[in-house]
This record gives C-alpha cells, sequence and structure tokens, in this order.
C-alpha cells in the first residue's frame, strides 16, 4: 500500500473515532455526567500529537 493510501486510511480511522468519542460524550453533556471531559480532551490531544508527530515524519 503506498504512502499516500496509508495515510488517507489512518485520517478516515481517526475520524470515526473522533465521531464515536463525540457520540459517547454527548449524552454525557445532556446529563450532567462530564466528569470525563479531562479524559476525552488528554485523549483527542493524543490523537492530534500523533498526526502531528506521523505527518512531520512523512514530510521528511
Amino acid at each position: 500500500m503506498p504512502t499516500s493510501q496509508m495515510w488517507s486510511y489512518t485520517i478516515t480511522h481517526i475520524g470515526i473515532l473522533c465521531h464515536d468519542i463525540c457520540i459517547l460524550t454527548i449524552p454525557m453533556v445532556r446529563t450532567g455526567i462530564f466528569g470525563c471531559r479531562n479524559f476525552v480532551d488528554t485523549f483527542l490531544d493524543l490523537i492530534f500529537n500523533s498526526i502531528s508527530h506521523s505527518s512531520l515524519f512523512n514530510s521528511i
């Protein structure tokens, strides 16, 4: 699989994962159970950092 195809495959899966996190988080916001917010923010930061890190090495 060429690198460009692999990258778009990864982006697609990350998008699906973020969508799933949002779907799971919305009911917690509506019911007032949002203690997981720090966990979600940390998780999304981790995803963003890994994307940035991957794109840095792919451009070299």
